[in-house]
């Protein structure tokens, strides 16, 4: 039980201390202050402002010319075009900001003491004992409880999906020592705070995206009044606050509703409530069991755990996806607009959601996807003169698809969405669910044919397709200068790596998924003709696979990126026993990287752990998951970029697993799937001991596995789709099974 609980015997003293609950759309972070409690509310669709047209129609005149400068090697002047023409009007993207603050004051005369005894750095209050900060990651509840002069004060809390509040349950071990005062603040950026009524205050703001956060109460004993914008209970004996958040994003009378819902869950009992919540969070959580039976591991089982968590209480169907900090971000401009970067971090935050049984938090990204769409055609057609659907490397939560800012290692790429994309085919992957990729199957045929019109002949060997410009994301090269032997850091180029692995994959599903729900037309007889056309992975003259279409020397041989690893993952086209000299490259790739100080982030480390676990390198693994630990993980066990993005959390939650057991979903030549399963393919040697059930594999299977003294004890494989054959491999050996529908195997 210890490894699904996280405590502190003091409040936290900052935001990074503070503990996260949320329900998908609600969030709070809660600092635990004994005399005066803060929770920092988030609401997910609170974003600067509506939907803008900023795509530059200026791109597409200018698309040619740059084209031109970058095959002359006139890079500067080709990046200097591309800013000017490509760039945003605006160049900003909508910021994710957060709702405001509930504070809660116990601190002031008749309450705690007497005026002025109170506590505002986090630190305990004179005269408090036996304090504890706790947040249950099997209930999903916090919890703070401490006693003062002979009483004890608890104080519970959580984020209901089923009620759509966020409950904080208050009570007193001698009755009519309950007293507090409750307000409401956004700082400069609320319209107004005021009363509703005797139990009732609210924060309303107009401007951007319009919306309420509201607070009601309920008492057992005392006295409750409201004054201005403060609630005031004296002398209760139990205390029940809901909040809710409601904006003009989802309903035109937000208002109305978030006090109407209020109201609705005012008549439910407290206990009711906790009872619905705890049962609807543990439909997630209990799914998956992990365990170390190993001395000295418990945290990275609580790690593990509170990952898990995390997904469950940022990403839930009819919400938004998780962005960079999840749902909890305290900021109004908070550091990269907290929005949903496509280079790899909003892919990143769902790595682990299929294998750790979470398939329904993925929703909230199709969702997007589908929002994105149209947007996504004006700019292919405005800013490229292309059919179908284009991106650059970020998203607000309209799916806005022009390029944000003006940084050329980031900002123009292009391969972002078909990333993205990807998602939808991991979904067949994992359920074989046809429907789904019928549904679905616009958003893929639509992302290749944009690379359809917009890929080019490459100059010197023009039987291959390349993207121009491209950039491989956030890294920069060296290239001479014009008239010098000086060199001078640039970013656009022509077919990096990382463009030609995604593209590969993407036309590769693409069809697949056509041939699957019988499409045939011109278009995807295309797409057979672009991806035969599409380059392979290539090797720079050390045996490392080149980043770029030519070999550059690196302005960051230590760069946090590791693009040109895609296709070994989150792609799965360089594999230990289909392509073994290309692993040999990924692996010296890799090596290459981390000697020159890479692995340098959060999320970094997390995609570092994830790539030695495909390369069965257990003990590598480890080392780089303790080192993410160690450097990178928050008091509170948030992950830091820095500064704290959640990203890190996931992927090193995906790398974990991919340590215990690897699926690979293949295609017969009759195209029936089946699936290879790696067991323990990256165990490292201190792991001797453990379990990891209900574990979730491609081809719609599920899997118990325990292991002890470092072997395989207990295999046990679960089919919950279609039949399917099951390739089943462990250290040399290899067996086949075919499972039917519904059908349990003991492998060993």
């Amino acid at each position: 039980m210890e490894t699904k609980m996280i405590s502190f015997a003091t409040p936290a003293r900052v935001w990074e201390e503070a503990l996260p609950v949320g329900n998908g759309r609600l969030g709070a972070m809660i600092f635990g202050v004994s005399d005066r409690e803060k929770l920092q509310l988030n609401e997910d669709s609170i974003w600067s402002g509506g939907y803008r047209d900023r795509n530059n129609p200026a791109a597409r005149e200018a698309l040619p010319f740059v084209r031109s400068l970058i095959r002359q090697g006139r890079i500067r002047a080709a990046e200097d075009l591309c800013i000017e023409a490509f760039t945003g009007i605006p160049p900003e993207q909508r910021v994710y900001q957060t709702a405001g603050e509930l504070s809660i004051d116990f601190s002031t005369e008749g309450f705690f003491g007497h005026e002025g005894s109170g506590t505002r750095d986090g630190t305990l209050m004179e005269g408090v004992h036996n304090y504890q900060r706790i947040l249950d990651l099997s209930r999903a509840l916090h919890i703070v409880s401490f006693e003062w002069e002979g009483t004890v004060f608890t104080r519970e809390c959580f984020a209901s999906a089923p009620a759509g509040v966020i409950v904080l349950h208050c009570t007193v071990s001698i009755p009519g020592m309950l007293s507090f005062r409750v307000h409401l603040s956004r700082g400069i950026y609320a319209a107004c705070v005021r009363s509703i009524g005797n139990d009732t205050i609210e924060l309303l703001h107009t401007e951007g995206i319009p919306f309420c956060v509201a607070m009601k109460t309920f008492t057992k004993g005392g006295k409750t009044r409201v004054t201005g914008g403060f609630l005031t209970v004296e002398g209760a004996d139990e205390a029940v606050l809901l909040i809710d958040a409601r904006t003009g994003f989802r309903e035109t009378d937000y208002e109305a509703v978030c006090l109407a819902n209020l109201n609705r869950q005012f008549a439910v009992p407290w206990e009711q409530l906790l009872e619905e919540h705890i049962e609807d969070y543990q439909r997630f959580f209990n799914r998956l069991e992990f365990s170390l039976d190993v001395e000295g591991e418990k945290f990275t089982e609580r790690y593990f755990n509170f990952c898990r968590y995390l997904l469950i209480s940022a990403s839930r169907p009819g919400t938004l996806p998780a962005n960079l900090q999840g749902i909890w971000n305290k900021h109004i401009d908070p550091p990269w607009g907290s929005a949903y970067t496509i280079n790899i971090n909003t892919q990143m935050n769902y790595w682990g959601a299929y294998t750790c049984n979470l398939a329904e938090t993925e929703e909230p990204l199709f969702d997007l996807l589908e929002r994105a769409y149209l947007h996504g055609k004006r700019t292919a057609e405005i800013m490229y003169g292309c059919r179908g659907f284009a991106a650059h490397h970020n998203m607000d939560l309209w799916g806005d698809t022009a390029p944000r800012d003006c940084w050329l290692p980031g900002s123009y790429g292009l391969l972002g969405l078909a990333w993205l994309v990807l998602h939808l085919w991991e979904h067949y992957e994992y359920t074989l669910d046809k429907a789904f990729i019928k549904r679905y199957f616009y958003l893929l045929h639509d992302t290749c044919l944009f690379f359809v019109d917009f890929l080019e002949e490459e100059e010197s060997d023009n039987q291959f397709l390349i993207v121009n410009p491209s950039v491989s994301p956030e890294n920069s090269y060296c290239f001479p200068m014009d008239s010098t032997q000086d060199k001078e850091a640039c970013s656009l180029c022509t077919g990096c790596a990382m463009d030609n692995q995604i593209l590969r994959r993407l036309f590769c599903v693409t069809i697949r998924a056509a041939e699957l729900i019988s499409i045939e037309n011109e278009n995807i007889a295309a797409f057979r003709s672009i991806l035969s056309r599409l380059a392979e992975p290539r090797l720079d003259h050390d045996g490392c696979i080149a980043e770029w279409n030519e070999y550059f020397e690196e302005v960051e041989p230590g760069h946090r990126h590791l693009s040109h690893l895609w296709a070994l993952f989150p792609g799965d086209s360089i594999t230990l026993d289909e392509t073994p000299a290309l692993t040999v490259a990924a692996r010296k790739s890799l090596e290459k990287r981390l000697a020159n100080g890479g692995g340098g982030t959060g999320w970094s480390l997390a995609w570092t752990i994830c790539l030695f676990a495909q390369l069965h390198n257990g003990e590598q693994a480890l080392s780089y998951l303790n080192r993410l630990f160690n450097t990178s993980t928050l008091p509170n066990l948030f992950n830091i970029g820095p500064p704290f993005q959640i990203d890190g959390n996931f992927g090193a939650m995906a790398g974990l697993v991919l340590m215990l057991v690897q699926s690979r979903l293949r295609f017969q030549p009759d195209g029936k799937p089946f699936v290879i399963i790696d067991i323990l393919p990256a165990l490292p040697e201190s792991w001797a001991d453990g379990f990891l059930k209900g574990v979730r594999l491609r081809g719609s299977l599920s899997a118990d596995i325990v292991w002890q003294n470092r072997r395989l004890a207990s295999l046990i494989l679960e089919n919950k789709g279609r039949d399917i054959q099951a390739n089943v491999r462990y250290t040399d050996m290899e067996q086949k099974f075919f499972l039917t529908k519904n059908c349990f195997l003991k492998v060993l």
